[in-house]
Parts: structure tokens; sequence; C-alpha cells
């Protein structure tokens, strides 16, 4: 019963590191999406003060929740890849 166990939470944590892998991939996407329309955003309003765009204000809080989603991801993968002990238990510095 407990080899089942530690099999079906290996299962569990590699999904888990899929499931965040897969996330940072459609955030790094959907912000390079966001810049590249920002941009052309920023293109129009060449004349205009961009932080008085309403327009433009919400693309910047749509970039700033999906950084943050990002980092987010990133940081359930390394936490993931710990608990599954993926990463070396000891640190030896390269000379």
């Amino acid at each position: 019963n407990k080899k089942r166990i530690d099999l079906i939470s290996k299962i569990s944590l590699f999904c888990w590191i899929s499931s965040c892998s897969c996330t940072s991939l459609v955030e790094i996407g959907k912000l390079r999406r966001l810049s590249t329309s920002m941009k052309k955003l920023e293109k129009d309003l060449k004349g205009i003060d961009k932080h008085e765009n309403d327009q433009y204000q919400a693309k910047v809080h749509k970039y700033n929740n999906r950084s943050l989603a990002l980092v987010k991801a990133a940081l359930d993968i390394v936490v993931a890849a710990g608990l599954h002990q993926l990463a070396p238990k000891k640190i030896i510095p390269v000379s």
C-alpha cells in the first residue's frame, strides 16, 4: 500500500510540474503578444502622454498581472522539483 501511495504522489508531482511548465509557456506567449500590442499603441500615441491613456494603463495592468503569474509559475516549478527531490541535495561550487 505504501508503494502505491508513493507512486501516486510522484505522478501527482510530475503532473504539477507539467502544469506549471505549461502555464509558464502560456504566460510567456501572452506577455509577448501584450508587449507587441503595447508597442503598437505607443507608436499610435507618439505625441500624447501614454500614461494618461486608459487603454495603455489597462495593458500595463494586464502586463503586470501576467508577469506576476509567470513568476508564480516559475516558483511553483522550483517547489515541485524540490518536493520531488529532482534537485541535488548538495550544492557543489564549480571552480
